[in-house]
């Protein structure tokens, strides 16, 4: 069951946001955002809730019998939003918190279907969020989702949001290893949040100041392409806090990298 009392807290922290851009603007460069990747449980009712809710269609699917299923979901071009479904990884604690970001032209009309269907949902009031409208969903398997509204451009998933424990510590990674860039901050007494621009959409590193760091899936939360492979390989092997290389397909090379805080960040060449 959803804690109506996180939903809430979410929303208050959100409130603080009113001097955010309403679209960070993206980077150029040899590394792409090709996923916000979700940890889900049932494929069926997660995959229909993002296709009922926001129109959302199956682009690709990929499964390893006894391992995982993993419909791709997707608004025609632009980063995709995965959904990940362990088939032995035990359900782990959601945190309160935004995991990915959709921005949406039809914001009433699609906040109004999830209110219809009794999903949770907290529209950000106008009071709080200035010029911006913000909502935040949970989906059945309770991910948090930002739904912002977009008055210009269609529908897009607009980043991955990675909760980390140290937000420094989880910079110095990113800066590190992809040479990415801070498009904005924002420092509240309840949270810490840096976003990185990507091409596509960027990454969030958001460090909450009130929730206890809870325990990572194994599997990756974001999925980043790069024409740069080999030298990202070996910048993660500096950094020595670990990876693991995925059996792909011929010609494709793909590992998993884990941030400092565990976070599992899946690497694919392009």
């Amino acid at each position: 069951m959803i804690n109506r009392r996180h939903l809430f807290a979410t929303f208050a922290c959100l409130c603080a946001l009113t001097t955010r851009a309403a679209e960070p603007p993206t980077a150029s460069g040899p590394h792409t955002l090709g996923a916000a990747k979700l940890i889900i449980g049932d494929v069926k009712a997660n995959q229909a809730f993002y296709e009922q809710m926001f129109g959302m269609k199956e682009v690709a699917h990929y499964s390893a019998e006894g391992v995982y299923d993993e419909p791709i979901m997707g608004f025609g071009d632009g980063a995709r939003l995965a959904l990940f479904s362990p088939v032995k990884e035990a359900a782990l604690q959601k945190s309160q918190f935004p995991v990915a970001l959709i921005y949406t032209p039809q914001f009433d009309a699609v906040v109004k279907r999830i209110e219809d269907a009794k999903h949770p949902l907290r529209r950000l009031p106008a009071a709080a969020s200035g010029p911006y409208r913000i909502a935040i969903a949970r989906d059945p398997s309770g991910n948090a989702i930002e739904i912002l509204a977009r008055d210009n451009g269609s529908e897009a998933v607009g980043g991955s949001k990675l909760i980390v424990a140290d937000r420094q510590k989880a910079e110095d990674f990113f800066v590190q290893v992809f040479g990415a860039k801070p498009v904005q901050r924002f420092t509240t007494a309840t949270y810490d949040e840096v976003l990185l621009g990507f091409n596509q959409g960027f990454v969030a590193l958001f460090q909450p100041k009130n929730e206890e760091p809870l325990p990572k899936s194994q599997f990756p939360v974001v999925a980043l392409y790069t024409t740069e492979f080999d030298a990202v390989l070996e910048r993660v092997k500096q950094i020595g806090l670990g990876y693991r290389e995925v059996k792909a397909s011929a010609g494709s090379r793909i590992i998993i990298a884990r941030d400092p805080s565990g976070n599992g960040v899946e690497i694919i060449a392009r």
